[in-house]
């Protein structure tokens, strides 16, 4: 049984060693098939247990390969054209509106083993812009209170932990990983009053945020220009 176990941990460590990866092509791109975690508060937005969003393909990822490092850019573009929330309490306004979200990366990854299976870490900075445009609503009666715009612009940092297998002599790779933003970033809220005078009113904020993401990025990526 001993012997057994030995040899199959042996063609276990052989395979990893030598069979192919994604480090053996120059090049890969891929899709962002899904993600899934926390995400950005607009206003005085509460939540319960819809904190979480998911989002499926909705970006591009795209790396040079070198060795076991990975110079990555990743984007990707979310938008929900029916997108409602309550503002200052439950029960004091219904906002609804669209919503858009554009987020642009560079970094890189470094691969822990070279292997079918590989394990990674890595880090990206980048840019996100957050857009909305609606209209509150009294939570109540549903009286028209106001119209907003909400704009953020950041910057953010993003470390990542991830795992990624290789297949068909890898040329094809499917990666799933996990990490956190961190964004620092302006925002600016236009509000116009529903009164005679339609009174407009400008704020602008400036805010840390830290954000959980369980699965930040799943995707499928093709790989090219062999080594």
């Amino acid at each position: 049984m001993k012997k057994l176990l030995f040899l199959t941990l042996g063609i276990i460590i052989y395979g990893q060693a030598f069979s192919q990866s994604q480090n053996n092509y120059s090049y890969s791109f891929g899709i962002k098939a899904a993600n899934f975690g926390d995400f950005p508060k607009l206003m005085n937005e509460v939540r319960g247990s819809e904190s979480y969003r998911s989002s499926y393909l909705n970006g591009f990822v795209f790396k040079f390969n070198d060795n076991q490092i990975s110079y990555r850019f990743v984007g990707s573009k979310y938008y929900d054209k029916n997108y409602t929330f309550k503002n200052v309490c439950h029960d004091c306004e219904t906002v609804t509106g669209t919503f858009s979200d554009f987020t642009l990366k560079a970094g890189f990854e470094r691969s822990l083993i070279y292997g079918v299976i590989q394990p990674y870490y890595g880090l990206d900075l980048g840019y996100r812009k957050i857009y909305f445009d609606g209209t509150a609503n009294n939570a109540n009666n549903n009286t028209l209170l106001y119209d907003v715009v909400v704009e953020k612009n950041g910057a953010l940092i993003h470390p990542l932990l991830g795992v990624k297998v290789n297949l068909y002599k890898a040329m094809f790779t499917v990666s799933a990983e996990a990490g956190i933003d961190i964004l620092y970033s302006n925002d600016r809220e236009t509000k116009t009053l529903n009164d005679g005078n339609r009174t407009t009113s400008i704020a602008n904020f400036r805010r840390w945020g830290f954000y959980n993401l369980p699965l930040s990025m799943l995707s499928l990526q093709y790989n090219f220009g062999r080594q």
